[in-house]
Protein backbone atom coordinates (compact mmCIF):
# COMPACT_ATOMS: atom_id res chain seq x y z
CA UNK A 1 0.00 0.00 0.00
CA UNK A 2 1.16 3.10 -1.09
CA UNK A 3 2.15 5.47 2.03
CA UNK A 4 2.43 9.41 1.16
CA UNK A 5 5.96 10.56 2.38
CA UNK A 6 5.24 13.41 4.81
CA UNK A 7 6.87 15.12 7.74
CA UNK A 8 7.18 18.22 9.30
CA UNK A 9 10.82 18.55 7.89
CA UNK A 10 9.82 17.23 4.39
CA UNK A 11 6.89 19.68 4.02
CA UNK A 12 8.63 22.80 5.38
CA UNK A 13 11.61 21.77 2.74
CA UNK A 14 8.79 21.58 -0.15
CA UNK A 15 7.04 24.92 1.15
CA UNK A 16 10.33 26.96 1.27
CA UNK A 17 11.48 25.49 -2.13
CA UNK A 18 8.36 26.53 -3.52
CA UNK A 19 8.22 29.93 -2.21
CA UNK A 20 11.81 30.46 -3.30
CA UNK A 21 11.12 29.43 -7.07
CA UNK A 22 7.77 31.94 -6.91
CA UNK A 23 9.95 34.98 -6.20
CA UNK A 24 10.83 37.02 -9.34
CA UNK A 25 14.74 37.29 -10.30
CA UNK A 26 15.48 40.94 -8.45
CA UNK A 27 14.23 39.83 -5.03
CA UNK A 28 17.62 38.00 -3.70
CA UNK A 29 19.61 40.99 -5.71
CA UNK A 30 18.47 44.47 -5.48
CA UNK A 31 17.28 45.36 -8.80
CA UNK A 32 19.99 48.09 -10.56
CA UNK A 33 17.16 50.05 -12.11
CA UNK A 34 18.64 53.46 -10.42
CA UNK A 35 22.07 52.82 -11.74
CA UNK A 36 20.93 51.63 -15.14
CA UNK A 37 18.76 54.42 -15.69
CA UNK A 38 21.62 57.07 -14.67
CA UNK A 39 24.06 55.64 -16.99
CA UNK A 40 21.46 55.10 -19.70
CA UNK A 41 20.19 58.62 -19.49
CA UNK A 42 23.34 60.80 -21.06
CA UNK A 43 23.66 58.63 -23.72
CA UNK A 44 19.95 58.62 -24.81
CA UNK A 45 20.17 62.31 -24.25
CA UNK A 46 23.31 62.89 -26.62
CA UNK A 47 22.10 60.49 -29.15
CA UNK A 48 18.22 62.09 -29.08
CA UNK A 49 20.28 65.73 -29.75
CA UNK A 50 22.80 64.42 -32.38
CA UNK A 51 19.68 62.49 -34.03
CA UNK A 52 17.25 66.19 -33.86
CA UNK A 53 20.29 67.98 -34.92
CA UNK A 54 21.05 65.92 -37.83
CA UNK A 55 24.80 65.29 -36.84
CA UNK A 56 25.19 61.45 -38.08
CA UNK A 57 28.92 61.70 -36.98
CA UNK A 58 28.09 61.98 -33.83
CA UNK A 59 25.34 59.72 -33.60
CA UNK A 60 27.53 56.78 -35.49
CA UNK A 61 29.45 57.37 -32.18
CA UNK A 62 26.81 56.27 -29.81
CA UNK A 63 25.39 53.04 -32.03
CA UNK A 64 25.97 49.35 -31.28
CA UNK A 65 26.99 47.76 -34.52
CA UNK A 66 23.75 45.48 -34.35
CA UNK A 67 21.36 48.29 -33.58
CA UNK A 68 18.11 48.74 -35.00
CA UNK A 69 16.20 51.61 -36.69
CA UNK A 70 12.26 51.47 -37.40
CA UNK A 71 9.29 53.81 -37.83
CA UNK A 72 6.20 51.25 -38.40
CA UNK A 73 3.86 54.63 -38.36
CA UNK A 74 5.78 55.65 -41.98
CA UNK A 75 4.68 52.62 -43.49
CA UNK A 76 1.63 54.07 -45.75
CA UNK A 77 3.54 56.95 -45.75
CA UNK A 78 7.49 56.34 -47.25
CA UNK A 79 7.17 52.36 -46.94
CA UNK A 80 8.66 50.44 -44.38
CA UNK A 81 11.39 52.59 -42.26
CA UNK A 82 13.72 49.60 -41.22
CA UNK A 83 17.41 49.45 -40.84
CA UNK A 84 19.05 46.86 -39.23
CA UNK A 85 22.85 47.25 -37.86
CA UNK A 86 25.04 50.33 -38.08
CA UNK A 87 25.89 50.12 -41.13
CA UNK A 88 22.21 50.19 -42.57
CA UNK A 89 21.57 52.89 -40.14
CA UNK A 90 24.13 55.54 -41.11
CA UNK A 91 23.16 54.84 -44.66
CA UNK A 92 19.32 55.58 -43.88
CA UNK A 93 20.45 58.69 -42.09
CA UNK A 94 22.76 60.07 -44.28
CA UNK A 95 21.20 59.40 -47.56
CA UNK A 96 17.12 58.63 -46.97
CA UNK A 97 17.31 61.96 -44.51
CA UNK A 98 19.31 63.95 -46.75
CA UNK A 99 16.05 66.25 -48.07
CA UNK A 100 15.02 66.84 -44.64
CA UNK A 101 15.87 70.23 -44.62
CA UNK A 102 15.44 71.05 -40.75
CA UNK A 103 14.55 69.53 -37.59
CA UNK A 104 13.81 71.03 -34.34
CA UNK A 105 11.53 69.17 -31.64
CA UNK A 106 9.48 70.74 -28.82
CA UNK A 107 9.34 68.20 -25.95
CA UNK A 108 5.98 67.66 -23.96
CA UNK A 109 7.35 64.02 -22.04
CA UNK A 110 10.62 63.06 -21.84
CA UNK A 111 11.48 60.32 -19.16
CA UNK A 112 14.41 57.75 -18.84
CA UNK A 113 13.50 54.13 -17.14
CA UNK A 114 16.56 51.58 -16.78
CA UNK A 115 17.74 50.86 -20.65
CA UNK A 116 14.84 52.78 -22.02
CA UNK A 117 14.31 56.85 -23.00
CA UNK A 118 11.13 57.98 -24.18
CA UNK A 119 10.79 61.37 -25.73
CA UNK A 120 7.56 62.77 -26.83
CA UNK A 121 6.74 66.00 -28.29
CA UNK A 122 6.41 67.88 -31.59
CA UNK A 123 8.66 67.52 -34.56
CA UNK A 124 9.15 70.69 -36.33
CA UNK A 125 10.24 69.56 -40.37
CA UNK A 126 10.64 70.41 -43.58
CA UNK A 127 11.02 67.95 -46.47
CA UNK A 128 12.22 68.79 -50.21
CA UNK A 129 10.23 66.80 -52.62
CA UNK A 130 12.00 68.08 -55.45
CA UNK A 131 11.39 70.92 -58.19
CA UNK A 132 11.75 73.37 -55.62
CA UNK A 133 8.64 71.87 -53.02
CA UNK A 134 9.13 71.88 -49.35
CA UNK A 135 7.15 70.31 -47.32
CA UNK A 136 7.05 71.92 -43.66
CA UNK A 137 4.94 70.26 -40.95
CA UNK A 138 5.15 69.84 -37.29
CA UNK A 139 3.56 66.25 -36.26
CA UNK A 140 3.34 64.73 -32.69
CA UNK A 141 6.23 62.25 -32.52
CA UNK A 142 7.62 59.60 -29.70
CA UNK A 143 10.78 58.49 -29.82
CA UNK A 144 11.68 55.48 -28.06
CA UNK A 145 15.43 54.49 -27.31
CA UNK A 146 17.32 51.22 -25.69
CA UNK A 147 20.74 51.74 -24.08
CA UNK A 148 22.73 48.62 -23.26
CA UNK A 149 26.45 49.01 -22.47
CA UNK A 150 26.71 52.66 -23.38
CA UNK A 151 25.42 52.17 -26.59
CA UNK A 152 22.38 52.53 -28.84
CA UNK A 153 20.60 49.44 -29.65
CA UNK A 154 17.21 50.13 -30.75
CA UNK A 155 15.59 52.93 -31.93
CA UNK A 156 11.37 53.36 -32.89
CA UNK A 157 10.10 56.34 -34.31
CA UNK A 158 6.45 57.25 -34.18
CA UNK A 159 5.08 59.78 -36.01
CA UNK A 160 1.77 60.90 -36.58
CA UNK A 161 1.59 61.75 -40.04
CA UNK A 162 -1.64 63.48 -40.30
CA UNK A 163 -0.41 67.06 -40.32
CA UNK A 164 2.52 66.34 -42.89
CA UNK A 165 0.49 64.71 -45.74
CA UNK A 166 -2.06 67.79 -44.79
CA UNK A 167 0.31 70.04 -45.40
CA UNK A 168 1.63 68.28 -49.09
CA UNK A 169 -1.97 67.77 -50.17
CA UNK A 170 -2.12 71.65 -50.04
CA UNK A 171 0.71 72.19 -51.80
CA UNK A 172 0.12 70.13 -54.58
CA UNK A 173 -3.30 72.07 -54.90
CA UNK A 174 -1.63 75.10 -55.44
CA UNK A 175 0.37 73.89 -58.42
Amino acid sequence: MYKPLTSPSLTAAITAFAIAAAQPAWAETPPRYDQVTQASTPVADAYFAAYIARDWDKLETLLDDEASFQDESAELVFGGLRSQGKAAMMKRFREGYASLTHMSFKPQRTFHAGHIAIYEGDLDWGLDIGDGVVVESETPMVVILRVEDGKIVRHRDNVDYAPFLARLRALRAQS
